[in-house]
């Protein structure tokens, strides 16, 4: 548990100072249960745009469950926000889904369907 608490926040720092330098101000916002606001990993914004990431570096596929995906909608709905699941992907990089493509296929986040609607760090 420690261990992929780390990886994740490594991730997560990583991300946080990787939009720094392309212009967007950014906060890393960890919460791991800790309040119960809805609070996604990271939030950036540059030029009037607010983008809101909740991020994954695993290893394998995951599933991001419905309270995950219903604060992101709230920042949607609340803050005008575009909201993306992130996935670090080992010695790939990071890969971006829209929040409307992780809801369309039920939360389910492989490398497949990544690979098929990812977006790159760039294109944000």
């Amino acid at each position: 548990m420690v261990h992929s608490y780390r990886k994740g926040y490594a991730a997560e720092r990583s991300l946080v100072h990787t939009l720094a330098k392309i212009g967007y101000m950014v906060v890393r916002t960890p919460r791991s249960g800790r309040i119960n606001l809805a609070s996604p990993d990271v939030i950036a914004a540059k030029d009037g745009r607010l983008i809101v990431i909740e991020c994954k570096s695993r290893a394998k596929g995951f599933k991001v469950y419905g309270e995950q995906l219903d604060e992101l909608k709230q920042w949607e709905e609340k803050a005008k926000a575009t909201a993306y699941v992130g996935w670090k992907i080992a010695r790939k990089g990071w890969l971006f889904l829209t929040l409307a493509d992780v809801v369309g296929n039920n939360g389910n986040v492989g490398k497949k369907f990544i690979e098929e609607k990812g977006i790159a760090l760039e294109n944000l």
